[in-house]
């Protein structure tokens, strides 16, 4: 089967735009939302890039709260680097993950990254306070959050029932488009998706 690559990158709850069809409810595993890949142990986490201590989150029955302020400390990485964003999705069957056809990508997320055309625009990114709207490449630089609300229920063109991860993976490469060393970073998002009535 075909896998569909759909730009730009990622929104951390919607991997394809709200359309008619039934409505499902993303049930988190995890209540720090983020997660380690387990498959990956050196590569970096969400928080070996992001400094989270100061921001937080607070579910509720069909969305999650966040406010607060993220600073940004992605080691051996400069302003001047392209990111590179990737996302997959996977469903649980049969005893592992398989991979469906849900791939994102964005090549130059730097540029995307405040696209009120983007599919996470409406849930991450136009939270940030205009004045703190730089990428996430920055070092030391903070985002600064209204309080906002994420919705867990959406329209799917398909059936989503069951339970799902979004596997969520960064690369920064320099002026003369080589990776840097030791700046992987890779984090998921489990749970499970129930068909709401």
């Amino acid at each position: 089967m075909a896998r569909m690559l759909l730009k730009p990158w990622i929104c951390l709850f919607y991997i394809i735009s709200p359309v008619v069809g039934p409505r499902f409810d993303f049930i988190v595993d995890n209540d720090d939302i983020f997660e380690r890949c387990p498959d990956r142990p050196n590569v970096q986490g969400i928080r070996d890039f992001i400094n989270l201590s100061e921001f937080t989150i607070e579910f509720n029955e069909g969305y999650i709260s966040g406010w607060g302020q993220m600073t940004m400390h992605w080691e051996g990485v400069e302003a001047t680097d392209r990111v590179d964003g990737y996302a997959e999705v996977f469903k649980f069957q049969r005893g592992t993950w398989q991979p469906t056809t849900v791939l994102v990508r964005a090549f130059s997320f730097c540029e995307r990254q405040f696209d009120t055309n983007t599919i996470w625009y409406n849930v991450w990114s136009r939270h940030i306070r205009k004045e703190d709207q730089k990428c996430i490449n920055n070092y030391g630089h903070v985002y600064r959050y209204e309080p906002f609300d994420v919705e867990t229920v959406n329209y799917f063109p398909m059936n989503m029932e069951g339970r799902h991860k979004i596997v969520i993976h960064l690369d920064a490469y320099d002026n003369s488009n080589v990776r840097r060393p030791n700046a992987e970073v890779c984090f998921q998002i489990t749970g499970e998706f129930i068909k709401v009535k």
